[in-house]
């Protein structure tokens, strides 16, 4: 019963409101933009942003939203529509892996701890790549552990195919990770197998089907492109800031809410269930690899999700002890509560805070603890998309802004500016390249803080000058009417 229903709140937690907010800035603006870009003119092979050439990311995420846009239409929930499909298909995937390396149980309550973690829920909700890499990488390790068990090699070489998409996601990345987990795993349990041909010619068929677009580009963009390459696959493993080499193991308590440190429990018991072998490496071929890279974001290991969540679904569906007990009391009882205090401070709903608890005490009344954490977490991740979303997009008014000069320039004729701080959102909305600075002669359309001399003000906004990737610090600004800004829209004529 309890399974049954976590399935339709966790399909309310990934949809509800998904085209609610506006484009978010900076990254979601990129694939926005692009993507329509790749709609109107027809190139799919060269991603743009703002006008320009932007080849940080290989094509595949562009192609992702491309498709939703071509199937619901240019807005913001298709957007973001085939993201939280693709993130619950990795869900799924969980589930089957579960399924080859555990038992039906221990595989459903490990779908449950991934599709729950708050990182991937907020993901799945958002165009960016991570999700697309998270779900072709979940993709070819399924496949080559299915492969490999039932010794296919069509199936083998679909975890190949499917690799080779990852590439496309996000670069080298997508291969190197899938081959050193398979690697390790191999080197431990069955050394033979790693000199079958097979993956010799799976590699070879991953270059073709991924290196084709590099090599494109190589061409293409020459210089542009290598300096990039070299940036985003390179130097971020040694040339960037340098966080802590610890900083994983305390990203994933909160990352990983609602099971949170769970899997640190879990650990000691996958060490000892060879089951278990092959999402440890995994796990933990993620976390020493990026551990190792100076810059460190918590979204760099959630392809190691999935592993994270069979080790702790197959510690979930073992024999409680008082420890395990106590903390997922703890855990529920966290995100119940982290809920009314978002109530109290941002004005939430009684009667939807009332329900939302209801829905979050379930797994007491049915007495299984297992599942307390999900549907807490899910009652937290509803009271969000349900109250904070639409308190945050009263405050974003970028649509508002694009129509405007829309409105003002219907043909594009006039060169539009911005000054200070660049909403990377607006080149979407107003649909035109908005460049930075004050316009040297006019007429052109201006929008800026402080109003030069000969510009006629037409409309003025208040936007919010922080960063909205810190979602509860933006929040936390709105009800304190801190970090807002004025963004004046003016026609800016050249003359004193």
């Amino acid at each position: 019963m309890l399974f049954f229903l976590v399935g339709f709140i966790l399909l309310f937690v990934y949809f509800h409101n998904l085209g609610l907010n506006q484009v978010w800035q900076p990254n979601e603006a990129f694939y926005a933009y692009g993507a329509k870009k790749m709609l109107d003119t027809g190139n799919f092979l060269t991603p743009e942003f703002n006008g320009e050439v932007r080849l940080n990311k290989p094509p595949m995420t562009y192609w992702v939203v491309a498709l939703s846009f071509a199937i619901f239409g240019v807005n913001e929930f298709a957007l973001r529509f085939l993201h939280a499909v693709l993130g619950l298909g990795t869900g799924v995937l969980t589930y089957l892996i579960g399924k080859e390396i555990t038992d039906r149980s221990s595989a459903l309550l490990s779908s449950v701890v991934f599709l729950t973690s708050f990182l991937f829920v907020a993901n799945s909700r958002y165009a960016s790549p991570e999700v697309v890499l998270t779900f072709f990488i979940t993709l070819t390790l399924y496949l080559w552990l299915k492969g490999y068990r039932k010794k296919n090699d069509l199936i083998t070489l679909l975890s190949f195919v499917s690799s080779a998409m990852a590439v496309l996601t996000k670069g080298p990345v997508g291969f190197v990770m899938p081959a050193l987990i398979v690697f390790v795993y191999l080197l431990i349990t069955d050394r033979k197998e790693i000199l079958r041909p097979i993956y010799y010619i799976g590699s070879l068929l991953t270059l073709v089907l991924s290196g084709w677009w590099y090599l494109y580009q190589l061409f293409e963009n020459g210089e542009v492109f290598t300096e990039v390459f070299f940036k985003e696959n390179i130097k971020r493993v040694y040339g960037l800031e340098a966080d802590p080499f610890y900083q994983y193991f305390i990203d994933i308590p909160v990352s990983f809410l609602p099971y949170s440190f769970l899997v640190y429990l879990a650990l000691p018991r996958s060490f000892r269930d060879r089951g278990l072998l092959f999402p440890v490496v995994w796990f933990l071929s993620f976390l020493v690899v990026f551990s190792l890279v100076r810059m460190k974001l918590p979204v760099y290991i959630m392809p190691a999700f999935p592993a994270m969540a069979l080790i702790t679904g197959a510690f979930l569906n073992c024999p409680a002890g008082l420890s395990l007990k106590v903390s997922l009391l703890t855990l529920g009882f966290l995100q119940i509560v982290a809920m009314w205090a978002g109530g109290f401070m941002f004005g939430g709903d009684l009667v939807l805070l009332l329900v939302l608890t209801g829905v979050g005490l379930l797994p007491l009344f049915f007495k299984d603890l297992r599942l307390f954490p999900a549907y807490g977490g899910s009652a937290f991740l509803i009271f969000v998309s349900t109250n904070l979303l639409p308190l945050v997009e009263a405050h974003r008014p970028y649509r508002q802004i694009g129509a405007e000069i829309r409105k003002l320039d219907p043909g594009g004729k006039l060169r539009t500016y911005e000054v200070g701080k660049f909403h990377e959102n607006l080149p979407f909305y107003a649909g035109r390249v908005i460049l930075r600075g004050v316009p040297r002669e006019g007429p052109a359309i201006l929008l800026t803080p402080e109003v030069p001399e000969g510009c006629e003000v037409l409309k003025s906004y208040k936007v919010y000058a922080g960063s909205e990737s810190r979602f509860f610090k933006f929040v936390r600004d709105i009800k304190r009417g801190k970090n807002f800004s004025e963004l004046h829209l003016c026609i800016f004529d050249g003359g004193g």
